[in-house]
């Protein structure tokens, strides 16, 4: 009897999944909330706080110096967002923040008509209590206020009230970054699931699958929206489709989209990449090759490949090369997350 159940007690634990132990997850999960998210959150809120400053000092003396100072501002927000911008989960998704600090693409051209009829108004109404958290998403951040500092219709050093209007919402743009900062430093990814069914689940595991799934999300709005679209590769060319396009801004988030996806693989100890290694060595190592030659691929593309005089046939051939690097990085990560035991479901950015 002793002997049968030291053997049974041996046949459990080889059938027993791989990572089935509690706090399995902790490592990846914490490090990526910490390094990845956290402090991606406080550099964005930082250069949103300066951004606001920057706007209020070129409505206050209005100039062309004042107006660069600006722009680089701006630049430099818009890029910590490229940061975060893969997570669509947490604090980020109360009052829609997450849409409206993009709203893109906008195929319709809504922000510059709905910039319009602010500008047009009584600027009063922007200082009413509940204004921005009703306020419509294309007003109320990094799009709308791309517009007002590059779009030909607006002219904010000319302009009183487009500079007024450049102003109220940078505020709230700042206000907006710093709440989600906040509420990441004071909670943790496992705040933000919850069992429904009363069931019984891992947190951890269940937070973490939440960040592979907008990973995965992710990796297809920037192959299909930020490089496919925008370039006609399955349809007709409409460079102005390309996110960030007036500022030019279009390639360094890209870059920086596949920088951080790198990052998410190999923070926290361990990291995913660790313990992708035990589950699927082979697989692992794949990933983390095509994460690598995703940026490699990023960076040789020309400063000008949205903005300079080519063919739609050259930007095709140029960008070839990384639209399959990550849709190979898809692939890898899909089957990896699957052989780590996590279930993804339906992209629900796909198409964007």
């Amino acid at each position: 009897m002793k002997h049968l159940s030291k053997l049974m007690a041996f046949t459990i634990s080889t059938i027993t999944p791989l990572f089935a132990s509690a706090g399995t997850w902790e490592g990846p999960l914490t490090g990526i909330t910490s390094q990845v998210i956290t402090q991606g959150y406080q550099a964005y809120s930082a250069s949103s706080k300066s951004l606001q400053d920057l706007s209020s000092a070129l409505c206050a003396s209005p100039s062309a110096q004042t107006l660069e100072a600006a722009k680089t501002a701006f630049k430099i927000n818009a890029q910590d967002w490229q940061q975060v911008q893969w997570l669509n989960f947490g604090p980020v998704t109360y009052f829609m923040r997450y849409y409206a600090f993009e709203y893109w693409p906008d195929k319709k051209g809504v922000t510059q008509r709905q910039l319009r009829a602010l500008a047009q108004g009584d600027p009063s109404v922007m200082d009413a209590p509940k204004f921005w958290t009703s306020a419509s998403i294309a007003v109320r951040g990094l799009t709308a206020i791309e517009s007002l500092l590059y779009h030909p219709d607006f002219t904010p050093v000319q302009s009183t009230s487009h500079c007024l209007l450049l102003e109220k919402i940078t505020a709230h743009h700042a206000k907006s970054a710093e709440a989600v900062f906040k509420q990441w430093q004071e909670g943790k990814a496992q705040d933000w699931v919850f069992d429904e069914e009363g069931m019984g689940f891992d947190p951890e595991k269940v937070a973490l699958e939440q960040f592979l799934q907008q990973w995965l999300e992710h990796m297809s709005a920037v192959k299909d929206a930020k490089l496919e679209t925008p370039i006609g590769y399955n349809s007709r060319e409409n460079l102005k489709l390309a996110e960030f396009y007036r500022s030019d801004l279009s390639l360094k988030a890209i870059q920086k989209n596949v920088q951080t996806y790198r990052e998410i693989y190999h923070t926290g100890s361990p990291s995913l990449f660790d313990l992708a290694k035990q589950s699927d060595a082979n697989l692992a190592e794949q990933l983390e090759q095509q994460l690598t030659e995703n940026t490699k691929l990023a960076l040789q593309l020309p400063d000008d490949f949205f903005h300079g005089n080519y063919t739609k046939e050259q930007r095709f051939d140029l960008a070839q090369p990384l639209v399959k690097s990550i849709s190979n990085s898809q692939s890898y990560l899909s089957s990896l997350v699957t052989k780590l035991g996590f279930q993804i479901g339906f992209n629900s950015r796909d198409g964007d």
